[in-house]
């Protein structure tokens, strides 16, 4: 090897250990940087013999990037949907509970029997007519705290529209610097870092694909396949709901006036918190308050009188629709229902009848021991009604409905909140495997670093011998 070979030769090579140990240094500085992914520097020997060619990369696996966005977005969308079940829950009680629907309406039932057993005791009925009082405001508070659920998650999904928007405005920054640093030849790794940071927070909000071009720029698209970013961000949007009562349904989600949320969806994302968001308001709440409005309908039959020169009418239950009866799949009856006032100020009327005037009055001798009539409500309460509660069987009593309600809450709760856990798992599972290959360990560069310096002093020990046989080559030559 000839001195001047042997120079550039010791010459690339501190060139190559001093970019080398910067790069080492910049890993241990990003070790605890949030989405900071592990350089590494790769060496390209030159054939002429000039200084090897350095360039940065990044550590990465794309399979298991894309695996842990997927995992993230369905973690959110079910945690989401589990937290609003928890408080759908909470609102409904246990079966088994007296303040749930269900347990008032067994309240009801014990407390017209114990007025039947005693008919002439006006302290029973009016113990009775209180027990429908207070099934009617667990009903009309019911209703009201599912609506506000509702438009809680009315209220996050436009949050989320804004959050999304905000996103991929940073990821258009974030891309077009990319596309600029690389048409100049500058190191872009801390740039697609960014980047890949701004995707894993967008998958949180939908579930995303992505798409690489060949010249290092990115394409986003939901998981139904609408583009959300191709060359420029596309419009998310979404005109909230001020009010939300039964029946009121929620604006879907537009992209570029796609839908992608709501029953009239064409596209459908599948995940991500605006995907849970919307099965709460448009699947979950709707199909209990259609269960809410279905019992309050059964009480307000079940209670109704009927005369034979009269149309039956409504009878210790009113609603605002009254007399008349409402009809199966009525919207906002649970809201509605009440105990008739005229049964508040004169309790005798659940025993002998006659709410509605006295050709509805049943007890027409006017005992005082009259049971018949207070019996009869029992029996009807027990009745099988047909129905039009959604999720649940068609032919059912009121109290079996209540009650079957309320199970199917349960079982979609532990249904979530099993699917939950799993996608917490394989989230889990997924970010460890990509931090495993992405991330920093410290005591692995500290070794590099120890090998560079190593490295260092064999190339300044070539060089400083260079420098020597080229001292005495000038000593020679004077």
């Amino acid at each position: 090897m000839s001195l001047q070979a042997a120079f550039r030769s010791a010459q690339s090579a501190l060139s190559t250990n001093a970019f080398q140990t910067t790069t080492v240094s910049r890993n241990v500085s990003g070790a605890d940087v949030k989405g900071y992914v592990r350089k590494i520097v790769l060496v390209e020997p030159s054939s002429s013999g000039a200084s090897n060619t350095t360039r940065v990369m990044r550590a990465t696996d794309e399979s298991l990037q894309r695996a842990t966005l997927e995992a993230s977005s369905s973690s959110q969308g079910l945690g989401v949907v589990a937290k609003a079940l928890d408080s759908l829950q909470t609102i409904m009680g246990d079966p088994a509970n007296e303040t749930s629907p269900a347990g008032r309406i067994s309240a009801l039932n014990a407390a017209l029997l114990q007025a039947a057993s005693a008919p002439q005791n006006t302290a029973g009925l009016a113990a009775a007519v209180q027990a429908a009082d207070s099934l009617a405001t667990s009903l009309n508070q019911a209703s009201s705290q599912v609506q506000d659920v509702r438009a809680q998650a009315d209220s996050e999904m436009a949050a989320s529209v804004s959050t999304i928007n905000s996103l991929l405005k940073a990821f258009d920054s974030a891309n077009r610097a990319i596309l600029a640093s690389r048409a100049t030849g500058q190191d872009t790794s801390d740039l697609q870092d960014r980047r890949d940071a701004i995707l894993g927070d967008l998958a949180k909000e939908v579930s995303i694909s992505t798409v690489t071009g060949p010249n290092g720029d990115m394409s986003i698209y939901t998981d139904s396949g609408v583009a959300l970013f191709q060359e420029m961000p596309r419009a998310v949007s979404m005109e909230p709901t001020s009010t939300f009562v039964a029946g009121t349904s929620g604006n879907a989600v537009y992209i570029d006036g796609v839908a992608i949320t709501g029953p009239s969806a064409t596209m459908p994302v599948r995940g991500g918190a605006l995907f849970g968001l919307a099965e709460v308001r448009d699947r979950y709440t709707v199909v209990l308050q259609s269960q809410l409005d279905e019992t309050a309908v059964g009480l307000i039959n079940a209670f109704s009188q009927d005369a034979s020169a009269a149309p039956t009418r409504t009878g210790l239950f009113a609603w605002t629709g009254g007399p008349a009866l409402p009809v199966n799949g009525s919207p906002g009856i649970a809201a509605s229902i009440r105990v008739d006032p005229i049964v508040r100020g004169d309790a005798t009327l659940l025993r002998d009848g006659g709410i509605g005037g006295v050709g509805y009055i049943s007890n027409s001798s006017g005992s005082a021991s009259y049971s018949s009539g207070l019996y009869a409500l029992v029996d009807a309460l027990d009745a099988p009604q047909t129905f039009a509660a959604a999720a649940l069987p068609a032919r059912l009593n009121v109290s079996d409905l209540a009650t079957q309600s309320q199970a199917w809450l349960e079982g979609a709760r532990q249904t979530t909140l099993e699917k939950s856990t799993d996608a917490n798992a394989v989230l889990t599972q997924t970010t460890a495997a990509l931090t495993n290959v992405t991330g920093v360990s410290i005591d692995d560069q500290m070794s590099k670093m120890l090998d560079l310096e190593n490295s260092y002093q064999a190339a300044a020990k070539m060089m400083a011998m260079v420098d020597s046989m080229y001292a005495a080559l000038f000593s020679a030559v004077r």
